[in-house]
């Protein structure tokens, strides 16, 4: 059986431009080398690579369908994510290393605590070589703070 493909907005699985769940795992593989500190293991799954790096009970997963979409989260709820149906195989690995280092960054413990406005939840602000990378709370997280749960 064939690879299977993530299509975004009805783009073509065969532009000569996307990359593959697979081809993103690679590349999470090869990013994962750096950081021999952390815990690190990479996985695909659903049509998705994933890595998860981590340091003690702290974790934060990277994911991607390998275009498309690139995502972050952490083992407290919250996240970053990023939809662009228009990347091409060169941008999809520059973003694909942004997202590494927002999930390493966050690991290492370099997340500040904000306020996420009115429902009371608590966004975290991490540094990621010299830009402040905002990861907000999941909608579950936000509901259960309005309810102060």
């Amino acid at each position: 059986m064939g690879e299977r493909r993530f299509e975004w907005g009805g783009l073509s699985a065969d532009r000569a431009d996307y990359v593959t769940a697979a081809e993103a795992l690679a590349m999470l593989e090869v990013l994962a080398l750096a950081h021999t500190d952390l815990e690190v293991t990479t996985d695909l799954r659903d049509g998705a690579a994933h890595a998860r790096f981590a340091r003690g009970a702290r974790w934060a997963v990277v994911s991607t369908p390998g275009s498309r979409w690139f995502s972050v989260e952490t083992d407290t709820g919250h996240r970053t994510q990023l939809v662009d149906a228009t990347s091409s195989k060169d941008e999809s690995a520059r973003l694909l290393a942004v997202y590494v280092d927002v999930a390493e960054a966050y690991v290492r413990g370099d997340a500040i605590p904000v306020p996420a406005g009115m429902f009371g939840a608590t966004s975290v602000t991490v540094d990621v070589n010299g830009r402040a990378v905002v990861l907000t709370p999941s909608l579950g997280r936000r509901v259960r703070a309005l309810f102060g749960r």
